[in-house]
């Protein structure tokens, strides 16, 4: 199957969000590229495994789950602590900024700026950022693309 883009896959409230933000994005010329929506369970237990288990072990979930191969090299840093992802109930997505003037490639590298432009202006949408410092979930600083919905016990407006 490998990584799913589909907007329509996320959970309805989600989508609702998620498209409205893009649409916003659009109108203002903020380049983003849709990176991740749902994610299988074969998917997450690739991505768990990698960092933590043999190359071969890693790359046969991965081709099980459709993800291209991963290198000795980039077999070295873990990707997720998560065994069970939103992502897998459709209540997350993985944006990225867009390398300016190239339409859907996702720009990795892109300044702080560029992150936080998208995270904060996700968060207006009511969309959480969970990614530096200002996620209201996990605040991990390195998981800049994630948005989910938030929590309404952690005074979310989900």
């Amino acid at each position: 199957m490998g990584v799913i883009r589909d907007i329509d896959k996320l959970n309805p409230e989600m989508a609702k969000r998620v498209r409205a933000f893009l649409e916003f994005c659009k109108k203002e010329k903020i380049g983003v590229c849709v990176i991740e929506t749902l994610r299988t369970a074969g998917t997450q237990a690739a991505y768990y495994a990698q960092g933590r288990r043999p190359l071969a072990e890693v790359n046969a979930l991965r081709q099980k789950a459709g993800l291209y191969q991963l290198t000795e090299k980039e077999n070295l840093k873990k990707v997720t602590d998560a065994t069970h992802s939103v992502h897998q109930d459709g209540g997350a997505i993985d944006l990225c900024p867009e390398i300016p003037g190239k339409a859907d490639w996702p720009w990795w590298n892109a300044p702080m700026e560029k992150w936080e432009e998208i995270g904060l202006r996700g968060e207006e949408f009511g969309l959480d950022w969970c990614a530096g410092g200002y996620g209201k979930l996990w605040a991990k600083g390195w998981d800049n693309p994630h948005f989910e919905m938030p929590d309404p016990d952690d005074g979310g407006a989900a």
